[in-house]
């Protein structure tokens, strides 16, 4: 009866809908307070119908087979976080639910992988083509919101979807609003090279890029040009001519575009001077760097298996003798400190599988995918230096379509 009600074009609109809704957030609280998004609860509706429908069940195995790394790296993760709460039984004091919380949203991204990568078996190129279509739409509509809401906060008009004049549109956050616009841009540029269409005049890139520049986010603004000044010197030492030329050709469209914009308006005028101000002391980044040497500090005392996932707020106490009241805002660290070098390995040896395998393709392939690809990575990779990344569903979705694409790639030429 499932089946009969719900078929293939019900399937590929409920995933584009799931897809439409990752950035569209909101707070729920649940003992703890919980950022979730909309698309959770279709997700509820997508695992039920994968798992009732017989047929489906073959594809599951399917798609796990085709993509077992990243099947055995959910595994050994929600592993390595749940051997960390063995030392619960020599802490002080612990906040059970936190941690129980923190293995559950990491299983919450993960369904969303494994109900991804077994829609792609079933559905195929089809799939990935719905899913680039239905980001692209959602990356534009926020990227809107992002540019609308500060204009509104220039004119005296203060909404929610800015935090003090930095756009943040539905995330919640400005630095989580600036981590999606970064991902949105590589799926925009892989997506139009997928349809041999022009980078160049892509107007959906444009509006995603300035959006990010009103995001303020010193973090996710730096990101961007570190990433793609390694991607550009990697370009050089494969001799990619033709992609260093179009990149050349589009950024000095963009750039020219933002000086206009800059003079003619005070628009971009808080988000440039809050960048130019990175480092200062005081500011976010002073204190980040506080709570970055309290995580290594913290770590030395749990090297092995850490103080326990969830716990490096009531952990501090023991080790400093007050509670501190932020996580560490960085991933790495998060994982370093809460679940030791176990949790931390397990953690990073698929994203560094994966950094190389996109390496390897930009130096030995003609394919422009990896050059985008590699920017989105590595921009991912920056950015989790400075916030918490470990539990955005849209990161997760991300590492697995770069996965994907890096196996379809890599097939193609070998016929």
């Amino acid at each position: 009866m499932l089946n009969a009600c719900f078929n293939q074009e019900d399937g590929l609109f409920l995933i584009g809908l799931i897809v439409f809704c990752l950035p569209f957030m909101f707070h729920l609280t649940m003992i703890i307070e919980l950022n979730v998004s909309f698309s959770d609860l279709l997700m509820v509706l997508m695992l039920f119908w994968l798992i009732a429908h017989k047929q489906n069940r073959d594809i599951i195995a399917a798609a796990m087979r085709r993509y077992h790394l990243m099947v055995l790296y959910i595994g050994f993760l929600i592993y390595g976080c749940i051997f960390s709460m063995f030392n619960y039984f020599t802490n002080i004091i612990i906040d059970f639910p936190y941690g129980v919380s923190a293995i559950l949203k990491l299983s919450v991204n993960f369904a969303y992988v494994i109900v991804f990568l077994t829609l792609i078996e079933k559905y195929r190129d089809e799939l990935l083509a719905h899913i680039f279509r239905w980001w692209k739409i959602a990356a534009v509509i926020i990227s809107l919101l992002c540019i609308l809401s500060v204009i509104l906060y220039q004119l005296g008009i203060d909404t929610v979807l800015t935090l003090g004049g930095r756009a943040q549109a539905t995330l919640n956050d400005p630095n989580l609003a600036a981590l999606y616009l970064i991902v949105s841009m590589t799926i925009i540029a892989v997506s139009r090279i997928r349809t041999g269409r022009n980078i160049l005049l892509n107007l959906p890139m444009a509006i995603v890029l300035l959006a990010l520049v009103l995001t303020a986010s010193r973090g996710g603004i730096l990101s961007t040009i570190l990433s793609i000044t390694s991607v550009l010197l990697l370009s050089v030492l494969s001799a990619r001519v033709k992609e260093i030329l179009l990149f050349a050709g589009l950024a000095l469209l963009f750039a020219t575009g933002f000086i206009w914009l800059y003079h003619s308006s005070d628009v971009l005028s808080f988000a440039v001077e809050r960048v130019a101000t990175i480092g200062i002391e005081g500011d976010g980044t002073s204190y980040r760097v506080f709570l970055w040497n309290s995580a290594i500090e913290m770590w030395t005392h749990n090297p092995f298996i850490g103080v326990g996932i969830g716990q490096f707020i009531s952990y501090s106490p023991e080790v400093f003798g007050y509670a501190l009241s932020n996580i560490p805002h960085n991933t790495y660290l998060s994982f370093l400190t809460e679940t030791g070098i176990v949790g931390f390995l397990a953690f990073i040896w698929f994203p560094a599988f994966l950094l190389t395998r996109l390496v390897i393709g930009l130096l030995t392939s003609r394919e422009q995918h990896y050059f985008y690809l590699l920017i989105g990575l590595i921009a991912i990779a920056i950015q989790a230096i400075s916030i918490n990344i470990e539990n955005i569903r849209f990161i997760w979705l991300f590492l697995m379509l770069a996965y994907v694409l890096d196996k379809k790639l890599i097939q193609r030429q070998m016929t």
